[in-house]
């Protein structure tokens, strides 16, 4: 029955990771949740319908929450819980569901930026000890010359004003800030950029290559994230839940950098792509979508628009016709490594490197709306290039990688087409193509071989057990 269903052995020794979903309820919940400056929020704003989410790991709180809210900003707000994407993304499309004119997001957040919706932050309250992270800091940059960009998790931004004070008098240090307002503030200022959801400016003449980067937090995917960004500098972590002192970080993985230039290659190889709709919150996911079908198209791929909120390897194992996926999401659920999955999942900006004249370099782009028109890290569709053969480095075969014309399409699937020497070949659809190389394909029609019969009352009820069943089991008593 494995074929049919998940393998019984694999279902009892599958490793679960659970967080402790450990009340707050001990400590001071106006403090730990920001309560009243909630529902000073809620006043400012006028907001009067507002939906309050939390991640999974926190909605054993979310009721006190609620009630809190409610008791100091006189009316009842909504919970939202088991987010359809990530929780770390703002959940705008079930705050529309009930017509919600705000969001306050409790917990961990990746800061992507939203559209529409006024939306509070309140994030988690880590301890750190603020004296032990500038004794360590000292201790490891003794040259007081050097320039510093400091990066946090959110999960510390408490502790932030108070390590400031420590050190800026003895160091050149510049601190990020937290991209928690919306809409997006314009790029007027040159020097102004944004890296992980984080905005900083630098000083006049300087440039970023000439800063060491520190980052306060654990070693998790916005860190990943930042150092895959910042790939060729130095930078250093500090983790306060760990041994409390700086150490240098690296992100130049030479398997994870050969995992990734394989899947470009998968990409070049491949005849259909699905395109992974992984967020309906953040901002421009349409324009990213539709800049991967122009790409797509371009290079003589079929696409298809598959949204099944969060991926998981029994949802896509239902499309065998995709040969790889171009997941849409964001910067940190992004990168999905699993081996399970049968297809292959990339980011755009790895499509881009292959269906595109965009190079691989050291920066690796994990925002997909910096690859759109108008961004940072734009790169002009390559309409000029003709049709060329290319070796593929995974089958070792020749493939095409022409440049279609959009306005032209093959709706017959058995078209022809006129080779450069002259020969006739065969066009076949992607799809068409699938399924005739499958074992099954369907149920037989069988015209003029069976004889016609008046349809029948048929079985009625759930697979488990059919209204059916106990008629059949009375008649075998």
């Amino acid at each position: 029955m494995s074929g049919f269903s998940s393998n019984e052995i694999s279902v009892i020794e599958r490793k679960i990771e659970v967080k402790d979903n450990i009340s707050k309820l001990s400590t001071d919940i106006d403090y730990y949740y920001e309560i009243d400056r909630c529902v000073n929020w809620l006043k400012e704003k006028q907001l009067h319908k507002v939906c309050l989410q939390f991640p999974d790991y926190l909605l054993c709180d979310s009721v006190a929450v609620a009630l809190h809210i409610e008791s100091k900003a006189g009316f009842q707000p909504y919970i939202l819980g088991d987010t359809s994407y990530g929780s770390c993304c703002v959940d705008v499309v079930a705050a529309q569901h009930v017509k919600a004119d705000g969001i306050i997001h409790f917990g961990h957040a990746c800061l992507s930026p939203t559209s529409g919706l006024p939306i509070l932050y309140i994030f988690e309250k880590f301890q750190i000890d603020v004296h032990q992270f500038t004794k360590s800091f000292r201790h490891t940059f003794t040259d007081t010359s050097k320039k510093f960009l400091l990066f946090f998790a959110v999960e510390y931004q408490h502790a932030i004003d108070d390590i400031i004070t420590d050190i800026s008098s003895e160091y050149h240090l510049t601190v990020t800030t937290l991209a928690t307002a919306t809409p997006i503030v314009s790029n007027s200022d040159d020097n102004k950029s944004m890296i992980g959801g984080r905005w900083f400016t630098l000083p006049n003449n300087t440039i970023l290559e000439e800063y060491y980067i520190v980052f306060i937090g654990n070693d998790g995917p916005t860190l990943f994230n930042i150092g895959l960004t910042l790939q060729g500098m130095q930078l250093f972590l500090y983790d306060p839940s760990g041994d409390q002192q700086l150490k240098v970080y690296s992100t130049t993985n030479s398997k994870f950098l050969m995992k990734r230039m394989y899947l470009v290659e998968r990409v070049k190889d491949a005849t259909t792509l699905g395109i992974l709709v992984g967020t309906l919150g953040v901002s421009n996911y349409l324009e990213s979508v539709n800049r991967v079908k122009q790409l797509a198209k371009l290079r003589g791929k079929k696409c298809y628009i598959i949204a099944v909120g969060k991926p998981n390897v029994a949802k896509l194992a239902n499309f065998p016709e995709i040969e790889v996926f171009v997941l849409v999401a964001c910067p940190e659920n992004s990168l999905m490594d699993s081996k399970e999955f049968f297809q292959p999942i990339v980011t755009p900006y790895e499509l881009e490197i292959a269906c595109n004249a965009r190079k691989w370099t050291e920066r690796y782009v994990l925002e997909f709306q910096n690859l759109l028109s108008g961004a940072t890290d734009y790169q002009e569709t390559d309409s000029s290039v003709d049709d060329f053969g290319d070796v593929s480095l995974v089958s070792g075969r020749v493939r095409s990688m022409a440049i279609t014309d959009s306005t032209e399409s093959v709706d017959a699937t058995d078209a022809v087409a006129l080779k450069n020497d002259g020969t006739i070949s065969t066009v076949l659809s992607t799809g068409s193509k699938f399924l005739s190389e499958r074992s099954w394909q369907g149920l037989e029609i069988n015209l003029g071989r069976n004889q016609a019969t008046i349809a029948t009352q048929g079985r009625t009820g759930i697979p488990s057990k059919y209204d059916t069943d106990h008629e059949t089991m009375e008649t075998t008593k």
